[in-house]
C-alpha cells in the first residue's frame, strides 16, 4: 500500500508548474515526458503520508495475474513460484494497480480497480478522466462515499474510438472532500474498434 500511496499522490508537473520534460535523443533536446518516461511523476512525500486512497495487491493477486497471461503455462508458473493457477483474473489489466496499461486493445475493455480509504475520516469523491487519444473513457460510479477503511470498486470502461499507431496517455482522477487528490495513470494502445 505504500507504493500506492506514493504513486497515486505524485505530480507530473515540476517545481515551477510545467510538465515533466524527457531528454530526447539529440544532445540538450528536450519533449513533453510520458507515464513511460516518469512513471507515476515525482513524489509528494508529505502528500503520500496521507494519500486518501490507496489501491492494494497481495501475493495471491499476482499469482492470478500470472495465472491470466496468455499462453503461459501453469506448469511454468508452478515451478517458478511453487503456486498452482487455482485462479486467474478475467483480464491481466484487472490486476489492482495504481495505473493501468492495456496493449492492443480493439474494441472495448472493462477494467476494474478497487481503492481502500486509509484516511480517518468519512469522504466523498468525485471521479474524472482525461481519456487516451483514441479512446473514450467511462467510470462507474462517478462519485462516491467511502468510510475510514472501507473499500470501492470503480470501473473503467476502455472504448477505442480511433486506431493509434502508439500508445496514448491520460489518467483517472478522484478528487476528495477532505482535498485529497488520487491520480491513476492510464496508457493505452488503440489499434482498432471492434474486435
Amino acid at each position: 500500500m505504500i507504493a500506492s500511496a506514493i504513486s497515486t499522490t505524485a505530480t507530473k508537473y515540476d517545481s515551477k508548474g510545467e510538465l515533466i520534460m524527457a531528454e530526447g535523443y539529440d544532445i540538450g533536446s528536450l519533449s513533453p515526458s510520458t507515464p513511460f518516461d516518469f512513471g507515476a511523476g515525482l513524489v509528494s512525500p508529505t502528500r503520500a503520508i496521507d494519500p486518501g486512497l490507496v489501491l492494494f495487491s497481495g501475493y495471491d493477486d499476482y499469482i492470478s495475474f500470472l495465472c491470466s497471461l496468455p499462453n503461459i503455462d501453469p506448469v511454468t508458473i508452478k515451478t517458478s513460484t511453487g503456486e498452482g493457477c487455482n485462479h486467474s483474473l478475467s483480464h491481466p489489466a484487472n490486476l489492482n494497480l495504481p495505473s493501468l496499461t492495456i496493449a492492443a486493445l480493439a474494441g472495448t475493455q472493462l477494467v476494474r480497480r478497487t481503492v481502500k480509504n486509509v484516511g480517518l475520516r468519512p469522504e466523498t469523491y468525485l471521479c474524472s478522466v482525461m481519456p487516451p487519444n483514441g479512446t473514450m473513457v467511462s467510470l462507474y460510479p462517478s462519485w462516491f462515499n467511502i468510510a475510514p477503511q472501507g473499500t470501492q470498486d470503480l470501473d473503467i470502461h476502455v472504448n477505442v474510438t480511433k486506431a493509434m499507431n502508439g500508445f496514448s496517455f491520460g489518467e483517472v482522477v478522484l478528487t476528495g472532500s477532505l482535498n485529497h487528490i488520487v491520480r491513476i495513470p492510464l496508457s493505452v494502445l488503440p489499434i482498432s474498434m471492434s474486435l
